[in-house]
């Protein structure tokens, strides 16, 4: 397990890396981090924390260990890079490391992920009847991330892929390694299981879900950075 807090002088310093600019591709800086500029993974690092975030997140419902198996797959991905065949597709890549990652580190902790469509029983997310109260944005932002929590693991995570993260379904099927079928089945099940009003939401108005601030992306950037600075000679 990686820090979970940074002093002062390590904020200012992870905020203080010369990074590439926003609009690189991912192919222009797995270039650069390829002939030495490690400091260059940052960047990708910046890019696709929160949604890998989300991805662990749905997985383990832990925010502390989906940060951990984030930076874990980082780590373990930077020194794949050579085994990433692009240019298309390395967030594809990334999501299925730190998806293996996650279930690695349930297997670790002795939880069982059960991913038989048989043995999951559809039970009924969320209240019918919701107070005009939690209308606002922010309440029924948490509401909706509780009662995505709830649902089986099999159907939460192709959700937060399909849903959230907008994944296609060839995509969804080659991250969670299950059949295109599946993913669609799974989808459409997990969505009945939601309110009818929750999903008119997510159609119409988008979300946030699993939300990492700057200070937890910093966190993670200099973890990261400095577990591969330590091993370079």
């Amino acid at each position: 397990m990686l820090q979970s807090q940074l002093t002062k002088a390590q904020a200012i310093q992870v905020n203080s890396i010369e990074m590439p600019s926003a609009d690189m591709a991912d192919e222009d800086i797995i270039a650069r981090i390829k002939v030495g500029d490690s400091h260059a993974y940052g960047s990708l690092m910046r890019r696709y924390n929160q949604r890998l975030y989300r991805i662990a997140r749905s997985i383990l419902l832990d925010n502390a260990a989906a940060m951990d198996v984030v930076q874990e797959a980082y780590i373990k991905a930077y020194y794949k890079l050579d085994e990433f065949r692009g240019p298309d597709g390395f967030f594809t890549w990334l999501a299925t490391i730190t998806r293996n990652e996650a279930l690695m580190y349930l297997r670790k902790h002795k939880r069982e992920v059960c991913m038989d469509d048989e043995s999951i029983s559809e039970q009924p997310a969320a209240n019918q009847d919701l107070p005009d109260a939690l209308m606002q944005n922010k309440q029924l932002g948490k509401l909706i991330q509780q009662n995505i929590d709830q649902l089986p693991e099999g159907f939460r995570t192709v959700f937060v892929l399909r849903a959230v993260e907008q994944f296609t379904v060839r995509e969804t099927s080659q991250i969670l390694e299950i059949k295109e079928e599946t993913v669609k089945t799974r989808f459409h099940r997990a969505k009945r299981l939601l309110q009818e009003g929750f999903q008119t939401y997510f159609d119409e108005t988008g979300m946030t879900l699993y939300e990492i601030g700057g200070y937890h992306c910093d966190i993670i950037v200099y973890n990261v950075l400095a577990h591969i600075q330590q091993r370079q000679p």
